[in-house]
């Protein structure tokens, strides 16, 4: 059902943004080092990222389908539940509030600490400053929706300055490297680009075949799929807005995913391309998590490196605050269907009308702020990549499971049925490639999964408890 006008808490603007910062954390700034150390060819780093991108964006359309045919909270666990089978749903939902969000506003709290500080590690300072930012959050989200979403768009239009400060100064950097240099451009990348033995690391023209014949080496793929399990949990986070769904125009939720999934690829391939143009190969193999300090120094010196440096941290910090507005709208949806204490829905059992899951939102707040004190941010999200996007193939194929139903609602267009043939099939690929080359991660992942059934029994439990 369509949100009613005094239910629209928030218009278009707020959920793209909220959508942007869940989807941009910390993976841009970091898994291009590697897949250039894997890879060997920044052409090749820059396919990539357009693999994922366009696979997300796919993802996006998918799920702005079925945003347009069901307006309810809750996400996976919603069409899971409502289309195929309760215990399903509920393993969608709980793979959403642990791998989804806990672990993920963790993890991101972490790295929000770790750059202010310039801790190369989890410090105590650093998990001091993650706790904190995720109790302000929680706070913020805790007045209201609209509330909460005011201070992540100007955290994201925050971000994005900084962005813009980047790219100029890259701009000024590659033109000042002159014309005495004979540097030209093809495409986007320059040719023969060689000033005073500074060798870029993306210095080759994209309409070389020189490196596509690569793609038919299998043991090239199974380099490049791995690098695409990191590289695709940069783009996680593009079906955020379907999680309050119901609590703003299922018009505005369809778009926002679509429109932002586009922002985003267009700034991940924006900001690899000046990463890869303004510094050296070994540099920004050597530089791992840090490169991008390495690129902004060589570009700006140490006033840049400082802009890039706060720009991360705010990259993090949208992340908290992006999660910590949808993440609890599960466990309120689970609640209402009374798998969880029905207390954490924040909902009066004589009102109708959506309202603010204030006690979910703090607990969700509490279980990361316990994990940003128990791990480390790399032990969270070495699996969670693979994880999010088996749970969204499984959401977005509920338009095929329950066709009539949902074609009844509204005919589903031809480019619908498309995009979701390739994100599915995308989501498949990675899933067979972890078999084959990521072993660890496929069982952690279907021990994810397991984990989220065994949990079911005991909420039904609770569930038959509460009747009695």
């Amino acid at each position: 059902m369509e949100s009613t006008p005094a239910n629209r808490s928030i218009g278009l603007v707020s959920l793209v943004c909220m959508v942007i910062g869940n989807m941009i954390g910390a993976g841009v700034y970091v898994s291009t080092s590697y897949a250039l150390g894997a890879l060997g060819d920044a052409r090749l780093v820059m396919v990539a990222w357009a693999i994922g991108g366009a696979h997300a964006i796919c993802g996006a359309i998918a799920y702005a389908a079925l945003a347009k045919r069901v307006s309810l909270n809750g996400g996976e666990y919603v069409f899971l539940s409502r289309f195929v089978h309760p215990s399903v749903g509920f393993m969608a939902g709980w793979i959403s509030i642990i791998a989804g969000f806990t672990a993920p506003i963790a993890a991101a709290g972490l790295v929000f600490g770790e750059t202010i500080l310039g801790a190369p590690q989890s410090t105590v300072q650093a998990r001091v400053l993650a706790t904190l930012w995720i109790a302000i959050c929680a706070v913020f989200h805790s007045v209201n929706l609209r509330t909460g979403a005011w201070l992540n768009n100007a955290v994201v239009a925050m971000k994005f300055i900084g962005f813009t400060i980047f790219a100029v100064a890259c701009a000024i950097f590659l033109v000042r490297l002159g014309p005495a240099d004979s540097f030209t451009f093809h495409g986007f990348t320059p040719e023969g680009f060689t000033p005073a033995g500074f060798t870029p690391a993306l210095n080759q023209p994209w309409i070389a075949s020189d490196y596509w014949g690569r793609f038919g080496e299998p043991e090239f793929l199974k380099v490049l799929l791995i690098q695409l399990f990191f590289i695709a949990l940069s783009y996680t986070g593009f079906n955020a807005s379907i999680y309050i769904a119901g609590e703003v125009p299922s018009r505005s939720v369809s778009r926002s995913m679509v429109l932002s999934c586009i922002l985003v690829t267009a700034t991940y391939l924006l900001l690899n391309t000046l990463f890869l143009m303004c510094d050296t190969q070994e540099s920004i193999v050597a530089g791992k998590d840090t490169f991008v300090s390495g690129v902004a120094k060589n570009v700006g010196g140490v006033g840049l490196q400082w802009v890039m440096r706060i720009t991360i941290a705010l990259s993090s910090a949208t992340s908290v605050l992006a999660m910590l507005a949808i993440g609890p709208r599960v466990i309120a949806q689970m609640s209402k269907d009374k798998l969880l204490p029905r207390v954490l829905s924040g909902q009066d059992p004589l009102d109708s009308s959506p309202s603010t899951p204030r006690l979910a939102i703090g607990l969700q707040a509490l279980a990361s702020c316990i994990i940003v004190w128990s791990a480390s941010v790399l032990q969270m999200i070495s699996y969670l990549g693979l994880t999010l996007t088996l749970c969204g193939a499984m959401a977005t194929a509920t338009l095929w499971i329950a066709y009539k139903d949902m074609h009844s609602r509204r005919a589903i267009a031809w480019w619908e049925h498309l995009a979701l043939a390739v994100y599915i099939g995308g989501a498949m690929l990675l899933i067979a490639g972890a078999w084959i080359v990521k072993r660890e991660q496929f069982y952690l992942c279907i021990g994810t999964f397991l984990s989220g059934l065994v949990v079911y029994g005991f909420a039904k439990g609770f569930q038959r408890d509460s009747k009695e």
